[in-house]
């Protein structure tokens, strides 16, 4: 569609940038934050990137959105149960169990004005893919 496009991964992410970080909280936080900057310093460079994160907390996507630009900053909530989650784990987090899982260990704060809901038990991935590349082109993002 005529742009460069970068997908930030949090996981990814910890294995260098965010090497260190602790799982709870406020490394998190921290993840995010320097996620969010990485995210606008490509923005400024011309291209749109993606971050899959969890964000549990309100006011880390708030330092998010203030960071990068809340005209810039788009909210998508892939929103999965807690079963759903224990059902797919990818990574392995749920199975390991221990005090580093957000709506389960700790709080999560679901985005109330996300730009997009995207319900992965009643949409498939390519319904989702659909109403994101939607989302952004009535953004005037491709």
């Amino acid at each position: 569609m005529g742009r460069a496009v970068y997908v930030l991964d949090g996981q990814n992410l910890r294995r260098d940038l965010n090497k260190g970080l602790p799982q709870d909280r406020a490394g998190r936080s921290e993840n995010w934050r320097r996620a969010a900057q990485v995210a606008k310093q490509f923005n400024e460079a011309g291209m749109l990137t993606l971050a899959a994160f969890v964000a549990p907390d309100a006011e880390g996507r708030e330092q998010a959105k203030a960071i990068i630009g809340a005209e810039r900053l788009l909210t998508v909530y892939v929103q999965a149960s807690p079963l759903a989650c224990r059902e797919r784990d990818p990574q392995g987090l749920y199975a390991a169990g221990g005090d580093n899982i957000p709506g389960e260990s700790f709080a999560y704060d679901i985005p109330l004005d996300a730009d997009l809901v995207v319900d992965t038990q009643s949409t498939s991935v390519e319904e989702g893919v659909k109403a994101v590349l939607e989302l952004l082109r009535s953004r005037g993002a491709i």
